[in-house]
């Protein structure tokens, strides 16, 4: 995944991202390895200004272009442990998303302890539009949140929060760049 090696601005990582087709134990080596060979990767942009975070967040929309009835959340739950873990300086354009309504929040066994609970304050790291970041205040009203179509080898996400903005989104990971 070397900023040299791409193809009309796309490189492996943001190909690899933009393939519906991977499962996720595959996605968790891949990005590791990718990430691993070069973290500054997991920043560029392609000729539609996004980042590999930005299409692996939008997964349902790409499960769309392929035709697929089902999307494929792989790539979002993959991509951001390997730029969380091997990528700590770059900004990957990691935020926290919005929730589904059909997401759910449920107990977690063995998934680890967290640093927030239920009811507490937090600020969560959004993206705004135009692609910028900027840090919205709410509260914690759910831990474990998970969609339907995750795989059942994933924890899920952490925690829910509810925006003061009155947003309801998700962090998917217990990380500072994401959630205080």
């Amino acid at each position: 995944a070397r900023r040299s090696h791409s193809q009309n601005g796309a490189t492996a990582l943001m190909m690899a991202t933009l393939n519906p087709y991977s499962t996720y134990p595959e996605l968790l080596e891949a990005f590791r390895l990718m990430v691993r060979a070069e973290p500054g990767v997991v920043a560029l942009r392609d000729g539609f200004k996004l980042s590999p975070m930005q299409w692996a967040a939008d997964y349902v929309n790409v499960a769309l272009q392929h035709g697929l009835r089902h999307p494929n959340p792989a790539t979002l739950l993959a991509l951001l442990p390997a730029v969380l873990e091997l990528a700590p300086s770059v900004d990957a354009g990691e935020a926290c998303l919005r929730a589904s309504p059909e997401g759910r929040c449920l107990a977690a066994t063995g998934a680890g302890q967290l640093r927030f609970l239920e009811g507490d304050r937090v600020i969560c790291r959004v993206e705004s539009p135009g692609g910028a970041h900027d840090w919205e205040e709410g509260v914690v009203v759910g831990l474990w949140y998970r969609e339907a179509c995750w795989p059942r080898e994933h924890a899920g996400a952490p925690y829910e929060a509810l925006l003061d903005i009155g947003h309801r989104v998700f962090a998917l990971a217990d990380d500072d760049r994401l959630v205080r």
